[in-house]
């Protein structure tokens, strides 16, 4: 009997388009989108067992480039604090220009970062004894945030950029990310901002 290869593969490429787009999602889709971390509800999270936040610096506390925190970064970390979360500045940035951010807020921070690599994130959960589970990681971008959060097993809030100003390496990225939205796809998208179900612990 002879088998049309051609038709065999049309059969097939919709599981092919089903499993790419689920394995988009599952790495590179967050938890929640939200318009800015103030629109974030800390005292949820911490009423789910949420213990540390991680956060990113630019274009999420604050705009690209700025060496210490402005107002709007000071009401975010004043709000995670007053909620029960101990907020971590967690930043591909330079050790001195990471402090120096980190010092402006007195927060602790982690520099050089390299997300999405993981290896300085999981040390930095192992040093302050928090599972990845307890561990929320808020930033604006889907390919250095929320990709190294699905890695390391953490949750993970994607918040609007606060400036379309943007260094170059970053502004090449953006393109891909909305590739990897369009593929994962766009419903599923739209129906993560200001969904918190995503974060909200499994019913026993």
């Amino acid at each position: 009997m002879l088998v049309d290869n051609k038709s065999k593969e049309k059969e097939q490429s919709p599981e092919r388009g089903l499993t790419l787009s689920c394995r988009i999602r599952s790495l590179f889709f967050p938890d929640l989108i939200v318009g800015s971390p103030l629109a974030i509800d800390f005292a949820r999270l911490v009423s789910w067992g949420f213990r540390l936040a991680l956060v990113d610096i630019d274009n999420t506390l604050v705009r690209h480039g700025s060496q210490a925190g402005d107002d709007h970064a000071v009401r975010v970390i004043r709000r995670m604090q007053d909620a029960g979360l101990t907020p971590v500045v967690a930043s591909n940035a330079p050790r001195k220009r990471a402090r120096a951010f980190a010092d402006s807020l007195g927060i602790e921070f982690i520099a050089k970062a390299k997300k999405p690599q993981i290896e300085a994130i999981c040390l930095a959960l192992e040093e302050r004894a928090c599972l990845p589970q307890h561990t929320i990681m808020i930033g604006d971008q889907l390919l250095t945030d929320v990709w190294s959060a699905r890695k390391a097993g953490i949750p993970v809030i994607l918040t609007d950029r606060r400036s379309r100003q943007e260094i170059i390496t970053v502004r090449l990225k953006r393109p891909l990310e909305w590739l990897l939205i369009r593929l994962g796809g766009k419903t599923r998208w739209h129906a993560l901002r200001e969904n918190y179900t995503g974060l909200a612990p499994e019913e026993s």
